[in-house]
């Protein structure tokens, strides 16, 4: 099976060397950018088969890149990556194109998962941070 080729967007460096870092193994990371008019242009020249994507960005928020996004290229699967565990933005991103919806004090655990899964045609949610056991 190929590897999915995927385009990072956050607006924190040093998260985006992180998640390039823990995604290298499985992936191909084909580009990164720091803002959402940046994602939007990087997405159509590139043409990733996954978008790992920050809600809040400067310039286009999230939101408004993966709408503009999945309007040019129907096929890609956009990961939210979030700092909120909120079932209001989770909601808000479905409406928006996501295939996932992974929160940020998960993703060291839940982001090669769940673009494993996009990869495969399903959705991933982050289980909630709210229902840890210990």
């Amino acid at each position: 099976m190929t590897r999915p080729r995927v385009l990072l967007a956050d607006d924190h460096v040093f998260l985006l060397a992180a998640m390039a870092k823990l995604l290298t193994p499985e992936c191909d990371v084909i580009g990164q950018v720091s803002d959402g008019r940046a994602l939007v242009t990087a997405a159509e020249l590139l043409k990733p088969d996954v978008i790992v994507i920050d809600i809040s960005m400067p310039i286009l928020n999230g939101f408004e890149a993966g709408r503009q996004i999945k309007d040019r290229l129907p096929g890609v699967k956009l990961v939210f990556l979030t700092l909120y565990d909120d079932r209001d933005l989770m909601a808000e991103a479905f409406r928006a194109g996501a295939s996932a919806y992974v929160v940020k004090g998960r993703a060291g655990s839940e982001l090669r998962l769940a673009i494993r899964e996009v990869w495969q045609g399903r959705t991933f949610v982050t289980r909630p941070l709210s229902i840890e056991r210990h």
